[in-house]
C-alpha cells in the first residue's frame, strides 16, 4: 500500500468517527480540498459509508450489553414476583432467548467434501476408499460412519 493510500484509508477511518474534514485533512498531512477531492470519489463513499454503518452498529451493541445487566435483574424479579401472568410472560422471554443459544453451543457435525472444476464429488483417497459411503451429489448425502463414531472427526483406523 502506497503513502498516499494510507492517508486515505486513515482518512477514512477518522471521517467515521466523526471529524471534522479540516481536523482529518491535518492529521493526515493533506489540504481540506484534497480531502474534498477524496470525499467525491465511489469506492472512498462506499467505504465510508460501511463504515460509518459499522460504528453505529458496533455503539448500538454496546449501549445494549450495557442495558442487559438491568434486564436480567428486571426479568429475575418478575420470575421472583407475586404476579403469575408477568412471571409467565418473563418465563417466556427467558425461554425465547436461552434456547436458541442453548441450540447453538450444541455439538455440531461439519463434513467436507472435495469438488472437481465441474462440481463433481472427488474421492479423498485413500481414507474414502477405506471408509466408502454411498455416491451423492456435493454437499449431499450422509456422514461416514467412521468420522461420527467417535465424534472427533478423525479417521477411526490408523
Amino acid at each position: 500500500m502506497s503513502g498516499q493510500d494510507t492517508r486515505i484509508c486513515r482518512a477514512i477511518r477518522l471521517l467515521a468517527e466523526g471529524r471534522a474534514r479540516d481536523e482529518v485533512a491535518r492529521m493526515v498531512g493533506a489540504l481540506p480540498r484534497t480531502v474534498a477531492a477524496w470525499e467525491r470519489d465511489e469506492d472512498f463513499r462506499a467505504l465510508l459509508a460501511c463504515l460509518r454503518e459499522h460504528r453505529r452498529a458496533h455503539d448500538a451493541l454496546a449501549a445494549l450489553a450495557d442495558l442487559t445487566p438491568g434486564a436480567i435483574a428486571a426479568l429475575r424479579r418478575a420470575l421472583d414476583g407475586d404476579d403469575d401472568e408477568l412471571a409467565l410472560r418473563a418465563a417466556r422471554e427467558v425461554l425465547e432467548r436461552v434456547g436458541p443459544l442453548a441450540e447453538r453451543s450444541a455439538v455440531q457435525t461439519i463434513r467436507v467434501e472435495y469438488g472437481s472444476h465441474d462440481s463433481q464429488p472427488v474421492s479423498a483417497a485413500p481414507w474414502a476408499d477405506r471408509h466408502p459411503a454411498p455416491s451423492s451429489p456435493l454437499q449431499g448425502g450422509g456422514l461416514r460412519q467412521a468420522l461420527w463414531q467417535d465424534g472427533d472427526g478423525a479417521d477411526s483406523d490408523g
